[in-house]
């Protein structure tokens, strides 16, 4: 009988933390979906990366919309450029980047990106180019323009 008693024990205790597992889960546009498989790997999960080469999103990356160039720019770095994904999802997948795990740190009134601002920037990948170079620059820039961010 004790047995018994201890397995009805068990079983309640077992039902409670199924009941509490199988709560809602948030869902994930299919923007935030595409960036945790595509991106989320190297610029972890929430936009921060254990790894001091791989930039920094999270509360940074809006700083790039600061200037033409600088939004410009991280839609044509080649891993962004060449993703395989169709304009639409990449445009999408970079307002969730700028906006989402950028947070405040996009300027007033910065616009999200189009698919048909995404399909021509991509037309024109930064290949063969100095990035690290060009980033310096462009984050000075960005900095006189707005003021200095957390990617300086």
């Amino acid at each position: 009988m004790i047995l018994w008693a201890g397995i009805g024990v068990l079983t309640a205790e077992v039902a409670a933390q199924i009941g509490a597992a199988a709560e809602p889960f948030a869902r994930l546009t299919p923007g935030q979906s595409h960036y945790l498989e595509s991106c989320g790997g190297c610029h972890g999960i929430q936009g921060s990366s254990w790894k001091r080469d791989i930039p920094e999103l999270r509360g940074a990356v809006g700083q790039f919309l600061c200037t033409a160039a600088g939004r410009e720019y991280i839609v044509r770095l080649p891993n962004v450029a060449f993703a395989n994904m169709d304009d639409r999802m990449l445009a999408e997948v970079m307002n969730f980047v700028v906006f989402g795990l950028g947070g405040s740190s996009a300027p007033a009134g910065a616009k999200q990106y189009s698919p048909g601002e995404v399909a021509a920037l991509r037309r024109q990948p930064l290949k063969n180019r100095q990035l690290a170079t060009m980033r310096a620059t462009i984050l000075a820039e960005t900095s006189a323009q707005c003021g200095p961010g957390r990617l300086e």
